[in-house]
């Protein structure tokens, strides 16, 4: 049909055309090239960003170096504030972690890696920090905490020895001699082919005490048993001399 329309009917529909679709085309085109270069620009700025941490996050790690632990603190906030989604942020609380521990700060060291388990979404540095934190609590005298800590995450398999490992310490700083080698063994189990000779050492070191508190406790019953019959003799010598 359209091609018995004369020229003149022909430009009038096109015209029509260009009123009806014309503004929301130009609408969409206008969308699209304006998302095409919004996301260009927020790429840009999320590399910026991600530079400035990372400059940052060495800066950090070179005011460490300088023993300046001053200006590390004040870095430091300063990165969370600016940065704390990045990964930056999260090995930033890490490294931080490890500098109050160094200095005899654990109940900090304590703080930044609850922040970072709490806060992280990379499981493994989540896992890494759940394991830190254990230590740390060891290393404040109080392994309850390092157990409930272990046992409020699940690892994966590659975690699995250095978590029962850590286990073994606490069970064994809690006088827990039987769960420290069942921990223990259950490192050893998961190792594969890595060698965790240190955890060898552990066992032996454990099996060296049980060996050494058995043959204490033989040495206190025999005593006992002595004890009666030299009572008797006395007793006898007592009664002689009163004959006498």
């Amino acid at each position: 049909m359209d091609d018995f329309l004369t020229d003149q009917q022909q430009a009038a529909r096109v015209r029509s055309w260009v009123r009806q679709y014309a503004p929301p085309a130009a609408v969409a085109l206008a969308i699209g090239i304006g998302g095409y270069f919004g996301y260009d620009q927020w790429q840009a700025l999320g590399e910026q960003q991600t530079a400035e941490a990372s400059e940052r996050f060495e800066e950090l790690r070179d005011i460490l170096d300088s023993s300046n632990r001053d200006g590390a603190e004040e870095l430091h906030q300063r990165l969370l504030a600016d940065f704390p989604e990045s990964a930056y942020a999260d090995h930033a609380r890490l490294l931080m972690a490890k500098e109050y521990v160094e200095t005899t700060r654990p109940a900090m060291a304590a703080e930044e890696l609850r922040e970072l388990i709490a806060g992280t979404a990379d499981s493994d540095l989540r896992q890494l920090a759940r394991l830190r934190l254990a230590r740390v609590y060891l290393y404040m005298d109080r392994p309850q905490d390092g157990l409930e800590v272990l046992e409020a995450g699940t690892p994966s398999d590659s975690w699995q020895p250095l978590t029962e490992d850590a286990r073994g310490d606490l069970h064994r700083a809690l006088g827990q001699v039987e769960k420290a080698r069942t921990a223990y063994q259950a490192a050893l189990d998961r190792t594969g082919q890595a060698d965790f000779g240190w955890i060898r050492m552990k066992l032996d070191d454990l099996a060296g005490q049980a060996d050494a508190q058995d043959a204490a406790d033989e040495e206190a019953a025999g005593g006992e048993d002595q004890r009666p019959a030299a009572a008797e003799q006395g007793n006898a010598v007592d009664a002689a001399a009163e004959l006498e």
